[in-house]
């Protein structure tokens, strides 16, 4: 795969040119292998554009990117040795897209908090982690249901060591409006920890006082 071809995907996704992404897929099959790469990008939100293009392809081109679900989730699973950044990410935005697609994956991802040992500062993966958090906030206006079973396993996640998983938290608080979180998120409003949380096709850095109070907004407006 040349570096050129790479960087000029990669291009197409700093600009936010999605559509001649899916269109030069049509022409070039080494454009999904490509993305599939872009996921590790140096630059981060070459990184998060890249989960957002995987998205769209399920959305407007399912079969495409089937195989790529499987390989994503399958770097997730105990067996696999290497867990790379954003699979969790990717099938989460491939199910905020089609949630047929991917229906039979979905949900262990949403229920990673679920395993208390695993998601322990001690024994955690954080990149899991952080994907599984990140995957209920986006999910939380297309599976309401699904994502706020998670908002009492969250909470705990506010006093957190690490201010990503803290702000990343408050955040995804906000956007299932869990509102017994309420008090607790304007208790952190001084928080002055930093995070960086992907939003509407953006990377968004602030504190987590900041995400804190973004939260409670988001609650107010519902």
């Amino acid at each position: 795969m040349s570096h050129s071809f790479r960087e000029k995907v990669a291009d197409l996704l700093r600009e936010k040119r999605f559509d001649e992404v899916i269109g030069l897929a049509g022409s070039d099959k080494r454009t999904l292998r490509t993305l599939y790469g872009l996921l590790y990008h140096d630059e981060p939100l070459v990184s998060w554009r890249t989960v957002t293009m995987l998205g769209r392809f399920a959305e407007v081109e399912p079969e495409l990117v089937r195989p790529f679900l499987r390989r994503l989730y399958w770097s997730l699973c105990e067996e696999s040795s290497v867990v790379g950044w954003g699979s969790a990410q990717a099938i989460g935005e491939m199910a905020r897209r089609n949630s047929e697609l991917a229906k039979d994956v979905i949900r262990p991802i949403v229920h990673f908090l679920d395993d208390e040992e695993l998601s322990a500062p001690a024994n955690r993966n954080t990149v899991i982690l952080c994907g599984s958090i990140w995957t209920i906030g986006e999910l939380a206006d297309v599976e309401p249901e699904m994502t706020r079973e998670m908002g009492q396993p969250l909470v705990p996640f506010l006093d957190d060591p690490d201010p990503q998983v803290r702000g990343l938290v408050a955040w995804v608080l906000g956007e299932i409006r869990w509102l017994a979180a309420a008090d607790r998120l304007g208790g952190m409003l001084e928080d002055q920890g930093t995070a960086s949380v992907y939003i509407d096709e953006e990377l968004v850095d602030g504190t987590v006082g900041d995400f804190a109070a973004r939260a409670l907004d988001r609650m107010k407006r519902k």
